[in-house]
């Protein structure tokens, strides 16, 4: 299976709305308790509030309508292409907590329900004598399709292209259902049973800033915590910050004023998610994935 931080690349072009427990997984199961992040955040937010995020009923209202607001607008969007940028810190082998490793530039694309595609186009890396990030020009990012029917990896190294089908049962489901499911919002009860969440009161007058801790094991162990700027008008997410569970973090910033919603372009989009040729002299590899189990909710501790 990918790494974490490969599993949360997939999620942001909605294949993870599908992809399957790794084989030994167990389905969801509380968290012990919230983890709190590591490290100082790249995005300004307020410091983590204590076991169970115990809101007030002022606070727990305006969270509710929050919550219903982007459900709404989220379920209007059919198409959805955007560039963004990526910020990856490591604190034990990267040059310092608040300079990232790497600054990539990528492109996602989404169709509703299930049909994705993330790709990371530009890879800067750290250069400490020229103290700043210079670009890769031989690296080549991570590359991802979901067609709705299987998920496609480029493994450009190994000169492979990894195919996971998609069980039949596990087919037309939306990134509701994956374990993070913050690019386009989701069901509010659904975020609620699994997340403590809050929002942060010094949100500034055009966003909306959401803090979320998992309640389930099986998402605690992909992410510690995530942190999601909203846009207040739109209802789109302006940046994510995912806190890993080894200590370091992803930042990713959307930009939207690039972004194309509901495009009528439908040849583009139905060609852009095709299921992809075997590029020459690579690899076809089909990668069958066990059964995925039932994740039920649990009632989380208090």
């Amino acid at each position: 299976m990918p790494s974490a931080r490969t599993l949360i690349g997939l999620n942001l072009c909605l294949a993870l709305g599908v992809v399957l427990p790794a084989q030994g997984q167990a389905p969801y199961a509380p968290a012990t308790e919230p983890q709190r992040p590591a490290g100082p955040p790249a995005v300004s937010v307020a410091p983590a509030a204590p076991a169970g995020f115990k809101l007030d009923a002022i606070a727990q209202a305006h969270l509710d309508q929050v919550l219903d607001a982007w459900e709404k607008q989220s379920g209007q969007i059919n198409t959805f292409q955007c560039p963004f940028e990526r910020l990856v810190y490591d604190p034990v082998f990267g040059p310092g907590q608040e300079t990232p490793n790497t600054v990539d530039d990528g492109r996602l694309s989404y169709q509703q329900p299930d049909k994705g595609s993330f790709e990371i186009q530009k890879v800067r890396r750290w250069d400490p004598t020229q103290k700043t990030h210079v670009e890769d020009s031989v690296a080549i990012g991570e590359h991802w399709v979901c067609d709705g029917k299987s998920i496609y990896e480029y493994k450009t190294q190994q000169k492979q292209l990894v195919e996971r089908p998609i069980p039949p049962e596990m087919q037309g489901k939306s990134i509701v259902d994956g374990p993070l499911p913050f690019l386009f919002g989701a069901e509010a009860a659904k975020l609620k049973a699994r997340y403590w969440l809050r929002i942060d009161p010094r949100s500034p007058e055009n966003q909306i800033r959401l803090h979320a801790m998992p309640r389930f094991q099986r998402d605690a162990a992909n992410y510690r915590a995530v942190e999601l700027m909203l846009d207040r008008q739109k209802m789109l997410p302006v940046a994510m910050q995912v806190h890993m569970p080894d200590g370091s973090r992803t930042v990713y910033t959307f930009k939207l004023a690039d972004a194309s919603v509901n495009s009528r372009v439908t040849q583009i989009w139905n060609s852009l998610f095709q299921s992809p040729r075997t590029p020459y002299g690579w690899t076809r590899i089909v990668d069958q994935q066990p059964a995925a189990q039932a994740a039920q909710p649990q009632t989380a501790p208090r």
